[in-house]
């Protein structure tokens, strides 16, 4: 019998702490030896990977991943069908070199999903009617403070179903609380010893910035961004950092995309408050002059870039993001993969379908002809879901946009996508790197010439 089913040999193993040459010995999913050389008798009935010259990496861990959900369409920006349920979000996360996503388990306001513990039950029997091609967990999205809920049931959220994170909302009327119901989110967060992921935008100050562009008719997806400008986020940022540091509770920003709220965030970590924070693909590859490219009154195409936070203004901003991927102000690189079909009722059309009333009639279009009919409306950018694709793309763009270039170094690739997100979300050392005992999750990425 084999000593080993899988050996790789020859690569340049890498952790979030060094670079080393090791041969890794590999045996029912588990990495059991890592190695300078094998004898004979150990090769002798595995299968060899040559990884000559190659990067050997833990899998990437991709703590923010939406599938599989069917928001309710909202006024300031929430609704559609998620294209991805667990089976084929998972084929894209591994094809990209992620073997482990965290998806979400969402609590609305509507009565039947007051329990925490049914909403999760349900949203695990998705992931399970399908399968997935990637280890998966869970976050939860709280939506409520009712307490027995976060006295009883977070518990056994915990416990049961290893639970190890919950995210709160500033903005958006559906989900959003105030800061008072935060502050009993956060208490609980903080005596059940969980992670909690806040996405940071001011809600009033969208609310009153939409309605001042829509009386100006600049409804079409360019004005998405002109809606949250940075300032957005740096006030949203602030008040939770506030509202943390009342109740001593470490509390990680989600998908963080300006210089405003990048800084804040850095400041109240050389205080010595526990803050993290993470940020995605689109920060550090799109712009507003992106979006002015495809801008014109009638042209729906902008909304396959609509997401919130939007993308920076300019490329100054991005130079402030990399600082932040280079001196720690940023814990973790996620993907915020949403993804949402262009020429699909269910899609990006979906809120537009819905509620523009020139619409009435047309809401079963498809493809082109769903096209033409956009093109000929407003397209109403608060109607359109927000949220782009990345869980595939997440470790090349980071690869090729900082790691090959030397902006970043291979350990700090490995510890943004890999090591920290699951250090932060208790899957760590079984995830997150390469050790006697983890598991036999493993990217090899060839350097580039």
């Amino acid at each position: 019998m084999a000593k080993f089913d899988l050996i790789i040999v020859n690569g340049k193993v890498v952790t979030a702490s060094d670079v080393s040459n090791y041969c890794i010995g590999i045996k029912d999913g588990k990495i059991r030896t890592l190695v300078d050389e094998f004898t004979d008798d150990e090769l002798e009935g595995a299968e060899v990977i040559d990884a000559q010259g190659a990067y050997v990496m833990p899998g990437g861990v991709d703590a923010h991943v939406h599938i599989c959900q069917d928001l309710k369409t909202g006024p300031y920006g929430l609704g559609g069908e998620c294209a991805d349920n667990f089976e084929t979000g998972s084929k894209s996360a591994v094809a990209g070199g992620t073997t482990t996503m965290i998806t979400f388990a969402t609590q609305t306001r509507a009565e039947e999903d007051r329990s925490l513990l049914k909403v999760v039950e349900e949203y695990n029997a998705r992931a399970e009617a399908t399968g997935s091609y990637a280890d998966y967990g869970f976050h939860i999205i709280i939506v409520r403070n009712d307490v027995d809920v976060l006295e009883n049931e977070l518990p056994v959220l915990i416990k049961d179903w290893g639970i190890s994170s919950c995210k709160l909302f500033l903005t958006y009327e559906s989900q959003k609380m105030t800061d008072s119901q935060l502050l009993d989110v956060m208490f609980a967060a903080r005596k059940n010893l969980i992670t909690t992921m806040v996405h940071a935008e001011n809600g009033d100050m969208i609310r009153w910035l939409t309605e001042k562009l829509e009386d100006k008719g600049m409804v079409a997806p360019y004005y998405h961004a002109l809606s949250r400008p940075p300032l957005v986020e740096a006030e949203a940022t602030n008040r939770a950092i506030a509202l943390a540091h009342l109740i001593q509770n470490p509390i990680l920003f989600v998908h963080v995309g300006s210089a405003l709220g990048a800084a804040n965030i850095r400041k109240a970590q050389t205080m010595g408050l526990p803050i993290y924070a993470e940020t995605c693909p689109q920060y550090f590859h799109l712009t507003w002059n992106d979006l002015k490219r495809f801008h014109s009154p009638t042209c729906f195409e902008n909304s396959k870039m609509i997401c919130s936070p939007p993308p920076p203004p300019d490329t100054s901003d991005q130079e402030d993001l990399f600082t932040g991927l280079q001196n720690g102000t940023f814990t973790i690189y996620s993907s915020d993969h949403c993804p949402f079909r262009y020429d699909h009722p269910n899609g990006k059309p979906s809120g537009v379908l819905e509620h523009a009333p020139s619409m009435e009639g047309e809401k079963h279009c498809h493809g082109s002809e769903l096209q033409d009919l956009l093109e000929r409306k407003d397209g109403t950018f608060r109607l359109i879901p927000n949220g782009i694709p990345g869980v595939e793309t997440r470790l090349p763009l980071l690869y090729t946009g900082a790691l090959a270039t030397g902006r970043i170094t291979p350990q700090k690739f490995v510890e943004l996508t890999s090591t920290n997100p699951a250090k932060l979300y208790g899957l760590y050392p079984t995830k997150g790197t390469i050790m006697p005992g983890s598991d036999a999750d493993l990217v090899i990425v060839r350097p580039y010439p």
